[in-house]
């Protein structure tokens, strides 16, 4: 049992870590970093391996590929570019296209765009659909030629009228940094936000972090390191590339605070002028606990009576999850190398232990047990795949999902986590035999289908893609990914034939 009165090392030592060690050791992972924040106290851990072909172990200096976590830093640097004392050299509420003219739109409203909306997600732009990992873009006009790339887009929402998360959004901001700054983003980044709060390895360029820290994305399942592939493309590094560990993202981390009662100086802060502007709730959002509302940049939530101010972020190989309780001076970082570890139900086991001496409201369901959750069927099932073959998977996968009372996770969701990485890296021979067995034991599941037919568009199987996305859309009309997907498979001759196997019968 964890003594509650424990200092945060020894809760968190009995407390967390057996937990976390017991999720790993249960689940088909590859590796994770764990840390947690107290007043100016860091207890941090690594867990599992940066690549599963090397071995090489997980630490807390591993550097992550952050995904969306990567917004936060970019609005911290924008609002401080509109706070600066005396003449800011921004205003948040001009139209954008003062200092990016390359920026149009089909109908004309692009003087409607402005920072403040881009930073809350309600500029009205549409979503990437294709992040193009396959194909970087590594020059330093990759932003400006992204701008110039959606001059056919069109204001889906009115501006300012509703929450519409938006990773172009974030690209146009990391131009507008560019040109106030008068350098690269990533350069700009270096210079307002990571050097002066001591971030001295977390770095928006790929190519700058070192490869003893790197930690390898891992795709499919049983998990693989997509050899030549990766995500990281100077086209979208505002919205996705920062690279960091725990370590440095617990430093930024207590840059938010308030000082702890006889701080000793070494941590740098940040201007609370800027803090609380950026954490002022713009509008609701709607998806308790962490995404009540949003601010600028960071999104507004409630954990157990406790105000929190977070972000999460996945792209294909890694996840991570920041949380803040800024009235409590805590917050946790998860960071992991796959798709499919649970990294906000890690961050909230965190906070329970982190939190363990202060009163909380009482969940539905108590306290997070990572010990309880159950292993997802998708694991063993891929290992039979490999070993045996499909029939011997396809068995294997009845077998299980019959046991009483259920052993194994058996939602589609664990498919999909396996499956989309590799897709959306455009390696989608890595899940094939997977997404086969996946459509055969659930042939009625609209992601099972969605996903399929995505891989068939991405192999230039046209036909196929459509029947496949034709048939999601069928099992699960409100489908948006299927119906999205359909609409861009070019048009061309209808096969008669099976989406599934793939087998093109007959064309008429």
């Amino acid at each position: 049992m964890m003594d509650v009165g424990a200092g945060l090392r020894g809760r968190v030592e009995q407390g967390l870590w057996p937990r976390v060690e017991s999720y790993l050791g249960s689940h088909d992972v590859a590796g994770l970093a764990v840390a947690v924040v107290r007043d100016e106290e860091v207890v941090a851990r690594g867990f599992g391996v940066r690549d599963a072909g090397a071995g090489t172990p997980v630490t807390p200096e591993t550097m992550f590929h952050l995904a969306s976590v990567s917004k936060p830093f970019v609005a911290t640097a924008i609002v401080s570019a509109a706070a600066t004392h005396g003449e800011p050299v921004l205003d948040l509420d001009a139209p954008i296209t003062e200092w990016v003219p390359e920026f149009t739109l089909a109908d004309g409203r692009q003087g409607e765009v402005t920072a403040r909306r881009l930073l809350s997600h309600s500029s009205g732009l549409p979503d990437v659909q294709d992040y193009e990992w396959h194909d970087p873009q590594l020059g330093d006009d990759a932003l400006s030629e992204f701008a110039r790339s959606i001059s056919d887009w069109r204001l889906q929402s009115e501006p300012g009228s509703t929450f519409s998360y938006s990773n172009a959004g974030f690209e146009l901001l990391g131009l507008l940094l560019s040109r106030v700054t008068g350098t690269t983003f990533e350069e700009a980044m270096r210079q307002q936000v990571l050097d002066p709060l001591g971030l001295q390895n977390s770095t928006f360029l790929r190519g700058d972090v070192p490869p003893d820290l790197a930690a390898a994305p891992h795709v499919g399942m049983p998990l693989a390191v997509p050899e030549g592939s990766y995500p990281y493309t100077r086209r979208h590094a505002p919205s996705s590339t920062l690279h960091s560990s725990v370590l440095e993202l617990c430093r930024w981390m207590v840059a938010y605070f308030e000082p702890a009662a006889g701080s000793d100086g070494q941590w740098a802060r940040l201007d609370p002028a800027v803090r609380e502007q950026l954490w002022q709730p713009m509008m609701p959002v709607g998806r308790p606990p962490w995404m009540g509302e949003i601010g600028l940049g960071w999104f507004v939530g409630d954990y157990r009576g406790h105000r929190t101010v977070s972000h999460a972020g996945s792209d294909p190989g890694f996840g991570s999850r920041f949380v803040m309780v800024p009235e409590r001076r805590t917050g946790v970082v998860v960071l992991a190398n796959s798709n499919n570890i649970p990294a906000s139900d890690i961050a909230a086991a965190a906070l329970d232990v982190a939190l363990a001496d202060v009163p909380l409201s009482a969940k539905p369901d108590g306290m997070v047990d990572l010990r309880a959750m159950p292993r997802s069927i998708v694991g063993p099932v891929a290992e039979v795949l490999t070993a045996s073959g499909p029939e011997a998977a396809e068995a294997e996968f009845r077998r299980l999902a019959a046991v009483d009372p259920a052993e194994f996770d058996l939602d589609d969701e664990r498919f999909a986590d396996a499956t989309w990485g590799a897709i959306e890296l455009h390696r989608p021979s890595l899940v094939w035999p997977l997404l086969r067995v996946w459509t055969e034991v659930r042939p009625d599941s609209s992601d099972a289908w969605t996903m399929t037919g995505w891989a068939h568009q991405l192999d230039g199987q046209h036909d196929l893609a459509r029947s496949a996305l034709q048939r999601a859309i069928d099992l699960n009309p409100d489908n948006d990914d299927a119906t999205e997907l359909l609409s861009q498979v070019p048009m061309g001759e209808v096969l008669v034939g099976d989406p599934e196997t793939g087998q093109e019968t007959d064309v008429v």
